[in-house]
């Protein structure tokens, strides 16, 4: 018989200002993954196909510049790329750093500019040389939707063409075949590929991989409890998210496989593209006797002409070699037997992959109401053998949500009084029913209706379910010309009382939007202007939202999105206030990472709000409360392995680690949460931060003053140019801001950029006019040696200078060796122990202390000096290397000889 077939390493990018900005990469998964307790906590899931550069993610293959944020912003001489790593059977994804400064061509002039947004100095006239970043990749419209059936022989048949390098234990593969069946769906939106599936068992499967031909496990996402959407579907949703350019076109060549494990089996199957998915409006999953055979049904109608549309895809067993064979397909009622479709289809050539039969037929209006309502089934039999596959026609598998924002007309309203602003959401169940939720700000609309635009579409009257500012239900009547009308986004929700129509926009199910309802963003003050909400805490702890907003002076206007917490029992504690995104209108949808324990802690016990705030008028304009904050037990269970420098303490020592409550600092009878920085209250030439709550005061470095006689006034610390220069500093109008702190214009500085103190190697500056500030790094002079073999001077130096430049000294000491002065030359002055370590220096217990830079053979006093050993000082590291020697012309060399002999000795065996 024949056979159907088939089927974050941590990295640290330093750019300069090392304090700001850090790369990590998630780590590969475990190779066998643990069975889980229905009571164990799931361990926190990893991402293995992107690379973590700061607070943003970036797909395997794509290059940018170092953005730092503000005031720094992006630095354009550092160039980022996330690269591939083989890890076992896993791609990770590692980021790559790199300073292209030294790559920029020599101008030919004397005097170059350096241009906004350039690396490279240009003359006058010319194009300064730019590195460019990868252009915006545009959705691929061309390879929208795919399908995929799902069976034990597809992951059995993967497993021998990979030679078993499968990545489950070996009792698992002895399960492989069993009776698993499920069919999937998977659709392109904004760069990721959302994906849902139907399963013939009633348990969840616990785990979601693609796998490329080569059996490499490309992006591996686990599936959690089942949320309010997947429970009234009985379907499996997730995402895929930032697809990389290579793996489009692997799925574009239909070369990507994907595979769900449950604890005791794992099923698999290729992703093929089909057209007859843009319209698509039923699904089936096909299962049978026969062991390791499954298949599945893409379902079109037509109301305008009744008639039917049916795509077969299914893996089953032939006979050995057997070419060719003739199916019968056959539509029919599931409680009389009545056939609607019967047809015999031939296919000429069998091949061992997945077989697909296509017919269409016309049918009447009754039958159409029939698949509406899961009444029909389809059946898949082989007439020379007694291979039999049937299911039910059910609503299509994808997962589908269709949304909108309502706000009232104002020209229809007498006054604000009566206008009406919401939200509402809707999505087809298990049953074929159409389940809907409105949520108004007020308790004015009586009468409500889902209406189309075409005429011969009746209304769906939906008035009794309205219950003061809700309007919850579900429309059982919901037969195949709504349905039809409903994919098309041609429904709107309606209300002539209320004056308003707002048309459904279909949007594909995951993280925030399967969250259990979407939320009103509304305004106190009656604005012409509503938003809808989702927002949650997805698996990986990151927290995802999309926000829709509609009514006049929306599209393209600029916006803030906060989110913010007020703490239950404690009065005076600081309350939580976090910039997620700044956005133009009218809709977005973005991500945070980076959520610390205590701001998931806040987020689950006290009072959270999201506010939407615009920047130009400098006020919210749209708010909501955010009730129901499920964070996943994973974000709570992050151990000493994961790659989340949010959870590592500075000193790394386990034993201070603070718990969650005790994150926020007291410090001069005033709280401080964590990351915020403060002018000292006792001192005022100090400036103090909150880190993991420890407070940190540091001496505050003076910013440079242009004048000959500063003045220094009491109560403040350092001296400036005019006695009004305290008055002015506390004017906001004539001064900048900066992490809460007021700059005078005109001033300039070091920042501050806790835990770390002040950076010495950056200056700032506060511009007289414009009030704005800029910050810039110290310009380094170009080196006469290899960047490699550079050091810095002192740990705290700017810039690296070359080993030659400096004036090398050594103190004579150590209590195992004698040394004669004759072996260390003493030029100019000795420095003192201290100050050798101080600049750099290493301490050595043979000799040392070393200056930085310093390069020396060890001493041992039963051996003497060994000269085939080099140990060079940088930047307070020592290492040692034994001289390499080559195979051939290394006889001469007292330190190469045993090479020498052993390269002979292994000619002479040859």
């Amino acid at each position: 018989m024949a056979v159907c077939k088939s089927i974050a390493v941590a990295a640290l990018c330093s750019v300069l200002v090392t304090t700001l900005m850090m790369a990590t990469v998630a780590s590969a998964a475990r190779k066998h993954s643990p069975l889980l307790e229905d009571n164990a906590v799931p361990k926190k899931p990893y991402r293995v196909t992107e690379c973590q550069f700061g607070k943003q993610l970036k797909e395997i293959g794509s290059t940018w510049f170092a953005d730092l944020g503000p005031p720094f912003g992006v630095m354009y001489c550092i160039r980022c790329e996330c690269v591939q790593v083989q890890k076992k059977r896993r791609i990770i994804g590692k980021v790559q750093c790199r300073n292209i400064k030294n790559d920029c061509p020599k101008p030919k002039c004397e005097e170059p500019t350096l241009l906004p947004g350039k690396c490279c100095k240009s003359c006058p006239g010319e194009d300064a040389h730019d590195f460019v970043q990868d252009p915006p990749d545009d959705e691929e419209k061309s390879m929208k939707h795919f399908a995929a059936i799902l069976t034990g022989q597809s992951a059995k048949s993967t497993g021998d063409l990979l030679n078993k390098k499968m990545d489950y234990p070996p009792t698992l593969l002895q399960e492989i075949g069993l009776d698993y069946v499920a069919t999937g769906r998977f659709s392109f939106y904004r760069k990721h590929l959302y994906f849902s599936f139907y399963t013939n068992r009633p348990t969840r499967p616990r785990m979601v991989q693609f796998v490329d031909t080569n059996g490499n496990i490309i992006e591996e996402i686990a599936l959690l409890s089942g949320t309010v959407y997947q429970n009234l579907t009985n379907k499996i949703c997730g995402v895929w998210r930032r697809v990389s350019k290579d793996y489009k076109r692997l799925l574009r060549e239909e070369k990507i496989s994907v595979s769900l494990v449950w604890e005791t089996a794992i099923i698999g199957g290729h992703l093929y593209r089909f057209k007859a998915l843009d319209t698509e409006a039923f699904s089936s999953l096909l299962t049978g006797q026969t062991r390791d055979s499954g298949g599945t049904s893409i379902v079109s109608i037509s109301t305008i002409s009744p008639s039917v549309h049916m795509q077969i895809m299914f893996n089953c067993p032939f006979a050995a070699g057997q070419e060719s064979g003739s199916f019968v397909v056959r539509l029919k009622y599931a409680d009389n037997g009545r056939t609607v479709i019967e047809e015999t289809i031939r296919v000429d050539k069998l091949t061992n992959g997945t077989t697909v039969v296509e017919l269409q037929s016309p049918v009447t209006f009754s039958d159409l109401n029939a698949l509406s309502k899961r009444d029909l089934l389809v059946v898949l039999e082989a007439k020379q053998s007694n291979f039999k596959l049937q299911g039910v026609v059910a609503p299509r598998a994808s997962c589908d949500i269709y949304q909108t924002p309502v706000v009232s007309n104002g020209h229809q309203l007498d006054s604000k009084k009566d206008r009406t602003s919401g939200a509402a959401w809707a999505f087809i169940n298990k049953d074929g029913a159409l389940e809907y939720r409105v949520k108004f700000d007020n308790n004015a609309v009586t009468e409500l209706a889902i209406v189309s635009g075409e005429s011969r579409v009746s209304a769906l009257d939906i008035s009794e379910s309205v219950v003061q500012n809700w309007s919850n239900g579900t429309v059982s009547t919901m037969g195949p010309v709504h349905l039809e009308q409903l994919y098309a986004e041609e429904l709107s929700l309606f209300s002539a009382s209320s004056g308003f129509k707002a048309r459904f926009s279909w949007r594909p199910v995951a993280d925030s939007r399967d969250a259990a309802g979407a939320m009103l963003l509304s305004s106190p003050d009656q604005r012409p202007m509503v938003g809808l909400l989702w927002i949650t805490v997805d698996a990986d702890c990151t927290l995802q939202y999309e926000v829709v907003l509609q009514g006049s002076n929306v599209k393209g206007r600029l916006f803030e999105l906060y989110v913010e917490d007020s703490p239950l029992l404690i009065p005076g504690a600081p309350v939580f206030r976090r910039l997620l995104e700044e956005f133009e209108g009218p809709t977005f949808e973005g991500y945070t990472i980076g959520l610390s324990q205590e701001e998931l802690s806040r987020l689950n016990v006290n009072i959270v709000h999201v506010d939407l705030w615009d920047p130009k008028l400098g006020q919210s304009v749209l708010k909501t409360e955010w009730k129901y904050v499920n964070v996943p037990a994973v974000c709570y269970a992050r151990d000493s392995g994961d790659n989340d420098s949010n959870n590592i303490l500075m000193n790394n020592d386990e034993s201070d680690r603070q718990p969650v409550a005790q994150l926020s600092c007291l410090h001069g009878q005033k709280y401080y949460q964590h990351g915020a920085q403060w002018t000292s209250l006792v001192d005022e030439c100090y400036m103090c931060n909150c880190h993991y709550g420890r407070v940190t005061c540091d001496v505050i470095i003076c910013p440079i003053v242009q004048c000959l006689a500063p003045v220094a006034k009491t109560g403040t610390c350092c001296p400036t140019c005019d006695a009004n220069a305290s008055e002015n500093q506390n004017n906001s109008t004539n001064s900048c801001s900066l992490a809460g702190q007021q700059f005078q214009a005109g001033s300039s500085w070091h920042p501050y950029l806790p835990p770390n103190g002040f950076d010495t190697c950056t200056l700032c500056h506060c511009n007289n006019t414009s009030l704005k500030i800029k910050c810039q790094r110290m310009d380094c002079p170009p080196l006469e040696c290899d960047q490699r073999i550079a050091i810095r001077q002192t740990k705290r130096s700017c810039c690296k200078v070359c080993p030659s430049s400096l004036q090398t000294t050594s103190k004579p000491t150590g209590p195992l060796v004698q040394l004669a002065l004759s072996d260390q030359q003493m030029n100019g002055e000795v420095n003192s122990e201290s100050e050798i370590l101080a600049n750099g220096g290493c301490s050595y217990p043979v000799g040392g202390p070393y200056e930085n830079g310093q390069e020396w053979h060890p001493k041992i006093y039963s051996h003497g000096e060994v000269k085939c050993i080099n140990c060079k000082c940088k930047d307070g590291n020592v290492r040692c290397d034994r001289k390499k020697c080559p195979k051939w012309n290394s006889c001469s060399d007292p330190c190469c000889k045993s090479v020498c002999r052993r390269h002979k000795r292994q000619l002479f065996k040859f």
